[in-house]
C-alpha cells in the first residue's frame, strides 16, 4: 500500500503548490494539460500494458465532452447531471468493449486492424460532429453552459482536475500490483501460450481497452466544463494523434509518464507554438526518435536516472498460499481421433487419422519429418481446426473449439521451443500458470494469486535437480534454454490438466537434463493419474516412458501399439528409423 502511497502523496502535494506558487491562469494551463494527461493515461495503460495501440480515444473523449456539455446546458441539479454522467460513462464503456471484443475475437494478430479501425471510427465521429449541428453546434461548437457545480473553472475547478488525477493514478497503480495487469502484459508478451493456459485474450483485451475508454470519457468530461464549449476538434483525429504523442514522450510503462508527457509538452506548445513555425515537425520528430531510441518515453529516462542513484532493492516475491482446486483436472478420459482430416489450402496434411487412446498412461508419437505429429496436437488443442472427422475426449465434442477453451477440456501443452512470458521474472510465469484453471473474476483484483501454490508445482520446484527455486526471482529471457524448458514444464503442469501434450520436451536437454526431464514426466502421469501424449525422436525416451506408441506417416496412422511391437513392424521399418541422444 505504501507504494501506492506515497507516490500519489507526492504528486497530490506538487499538484496543490501550483496555484499557490505560480497564480490561478497558470494552474489553470496546467489544469488543461492534465485533462489530457488522464486521456493519455488511458492510452498508456492499454498500449503500455497489453501492447496494443488505439488511434481514436478522442472518440471517447469527445463523445463524452458532448454528452457533458448537454447535461449542464439541459438537465437541472447537480445529481442529475452527475446520474446523466453515470449512464453515458456506462454507454461508452459497453460499446469500447463490444468493438474490441469483436476484432479480437478468434484471432491473435488483429492489433494492426484494431488501431486503423479505431483511427476510422474517430475520423467518422469527427466527420460527425461537424455536419450534425442540431446535435453538436457544428463548426461553432457547443457552448452557453455551467461548468459543473458552478465551479469557476480559473479558480476552485483545477482541485476538482486534481482530485481526478489523483484518483486516476491512484487506481493505476493499485492495479499494476495485482494479477489482473499481470496478465494483461502476458498478452503483450506472449498471447498464445496464454491462451493455452485457459484464458479468453479477447475478452482482456475488450476489457482493457474499455477501460481505456473509461478514462479517455473521464477527462472528456471534465474538459467540456473547463473550457466552457465543445467543438469537433475534441473529438477528432488531430487530438487523437496528440494523445499518442504525449503518451509516448511521457512513458507509456509509467503511471505518471502520460501525465509528464502532458505538461511538458503542452508548456513548451504554449510557449513554442506562435513564435517557432516548426514547433510540430520538432514534436514529431521527438516522437519518433522516442519510439525508437526509448520506447519507454521520458518516464523510463528519469527512472534510470533515479536507479543510478538509489538502486533497486531486491523484488520481495509474494508469501506462498495455498491455491484452489484446479477446474481442469477432471476424472482421466480416452481421447478418440475419428476419420480426422486437415487441409491447409490444397495441402493435406492429416489423412484419415483414426484412433483412440487409452484413459491413462503415456502415449509416444513417433514418425518422420511432415509426418503431421505437431498438426495433430494442433487439432486437439484448436490452433488447427480439422476440416473433418471428429475428436472426442471421452464423450466431449474437442473440435472447433478456440485454443483458451483446450484447458477448460483439461488440456495442457507443452510447446517444443519453450513459450513462456520471456519479459517477466520466473515467480511471476508460474503465478500467471497458477492462476490457469483456478482463478474466478474477483480473484484478479486481489493480490493474493500471485502467490498461489499446489502440491504438484511444489514437487516440481522441490525436485533437487530442477533450478527454478533459486531462479523466482529473475527474468525468464536471462535464463539458458534447458531451463526453459522446465520452466514451461512447470507451467503447463500447474493447473493438472488430464491430458498433457508435450512436443519434443527434451529438445536441446543434456544427457543429465534429458534423465530429469523423463522422470518429471513420468511422475506427473504416476501422480495424477491421466494421460499423457508425447512426441519425440529420441527412441531411447520413446522406449523409456511410452505404455503405447502412435506411429503417424504422410498424414495417416501407420501402427498404434506397444513399443516393441511398433519397433518388429516392417511397414514402421520400412519408413522410419530413430536415432538416440
Amino acid at each position: 500500500m505504501a507504494s501506492v502511497l506515497l507516490p500519489v502523496s507526492l504528486l497530490l502535494g506538487g499538484l496543490l503548490l501550483v496555484p499557490q506558487l505560480f497564480g490561478d491562469f497558470f494552474a489553470y494551463q496546467i489544469g488543461l494539460y492534465l485533462i489530457y494527461g488522464i486521456a493519455a493515461q488511458g492510452i498508456g495503460f492499454l498500449w503500455g500494458r497489453t501492447g496494443i495501440l488505439p488511434l481514436g480515444q478522442a472518440l471517447f473523449f469527445g463523445v463524452a465532452a458532448y454528452a457533458t456539455a448537454h447535461a449542464l446546458r439541459d438537465v437541472d441539479g447537480l445529481a442529475a447531471q452527475l446520474g446523466l454522467a453515470v449512464l453515458v460513462l456506462g454507454g461508452i464503456v459497453a460499446v469500447a468493449f463490444a468493438i474490441a471484443a469483436l476484432i479480437f475475437r478468434g484471432r491473435s494478430d488483429s492489433g494492426p486492424y484494431f488501431s486503423l479501425i479505431t483511427l476510422a471510427l474517430v475520423m467518422a465521429g469527427e466527420q460527425i460532429a461537424n455536419t450534425a449541428t442540431g446535435l453538436t453546434g457544428g463548426f461553432n461548437g457547443l457552448s452557453g453552459y455551467d461548468s459543473l457545480g458552478g465551479l469557476d473553472p480559473f479558480g476552485n475547478f483545477y482541485y476538482l482536475v486534481v482530485a481526478a488525477v489523483v484518483a486516476v493514478s491512484a487506481l493505476l497503480l493499485w492495479l499494476d500490483r495485482l494479477p489482473a495487469v499481470l496478465i494483461a502484459r502476458a498478452v503483450a508478451d506472449n498471447e498464445p501460450r496464454l491462451q493455452l493456459l485457459g484464458f479468453p485474450t479477447h475478452v482482456i483485451k475488450a476489457l482493457a481497452f474499455a477501460f481505456s475508454a473509461l478514462i479517455a470519457a473521464l477527462a472528456g468530461g471534465l474538459f467540456a466544463s473547463h473550457q466552457g464549449i465543445v467543438t469537433p476538434t475534441s473529438i477528432g483525429f488531430a487530438l487523437s494523434t496528440e494523445l499518442v504523442i504525449l503518451t509516448a514522450v511521457g512513458g507509456r510503462f509509467h503511471v505518471f509518464g502520460p501525465l509528464l508527457g502532458a505538461v511538458l509538452v503542452g508548456l513548451a506548445s504554449a510557449e513554442l507554438r506562435d513564435s517557432f513555425p516548426y514547433w510540430e515537425i520538432c514534436l514529431a520528430l521527438a516522437f519518433v526518435l522516442v519510439v525508437l531510441k526509448a520506447p519507454g518515453g521520458l518516464g523510463e529516462i528519469l527512472g534510470r536516472l533515479y536507479h543510478r542513484i538509489l538502486p533497486r532493492k531486491p523484488c520481495k516475491l509474494p508469501e506462498p498460499v495455498q491455491a484452489p482446486v484446479s477446474r481442469a483436472g477432471e476424472a482421466p478420459a480416452p481421447l478418440r481421433f475419428d476419420d480426422v482430416e486437415l487441409r491447409v489450402g490444397v495441402v493435406r496434411i492429416l489423412n484419415g487419422v483414426r484412433f483412440e487412446t487409452p484413459a491413462s498412461g503415456i502415449v509416444g508419437v513417433i514418425g518422420p519429418n511432415g509426418a503431421g505429429k505437431t498438426s495433430l496436437l494442433n487439432t486437439i488443442t484448436g490452433n488447427l481446426p480439422p476440416t473433418g472427422g471428429r475428436i472426442l475426449l471421452g464423450d466431449r465434442r474437442a473440435v472447433g473449439l478456440p485454443p483458451h477453451r483446450a484447458l477448460g477440456l483439461g488440456i495442457g501443452r507443452k510447446l517444443q521451443v519453450p513459450s513462456v512470458f520471456f519479459s517477466m521474472s520466473v515467480a511471476e510465469n508460474l503465478a500467471i500458470a497458477m492462476m490457469a484453471g483456478r482463478a474466478r473474476w474477483r480473484d484478479y483484483l486481489r493480490p493474493s494469486p500471485l502467490g498461489w501454490r499446489a502440491p504438484g508445482l511444489d514437487a516440481v520446484l522441490d525436485t533437487p535437480a530442477v533450478p527454478l527455486r533459486a531462479e523466482l526471482d529473475r527474468p525468464v529471457g536471462a535464463l539458458p534454454q534447458g531451463h526453459r524448458q522446465f520452466l514451461e514444464f512447470a507451467m503447463t503442469t500447474a493447473a493438472e490438466p488430464r491430458v498433457l501434450l508435450l512436443d519434443e520436451p527434451c529438445a536441446g536437454l543434456s544427457h543429465d537434463e534429458t534423465t530429469l526431464m523423463t522422470d518429471l514426466v513420468r511422475r506427473f502421469q504416476a501422480d495424477t493419474g491421466g494421460l499423457v501424449i508425447m512426441i519425440e525422436h529420441d527412441m531411447a525416451i520413446v522406449e523409456a516412458l511410452s505404455d503405447k506408441v502412435l506411429v503417424l506417416h504422410q498424414g495417416r496412422v501407420l501402427a498404434f501399439d506397444s513399443y516393441d511391437a511398433v519397433r518388429a513392424d516392417p511397414a514402421v521399418q520400412a519408413v522410419y528409423a530413430g536415432g538416440t541422444k
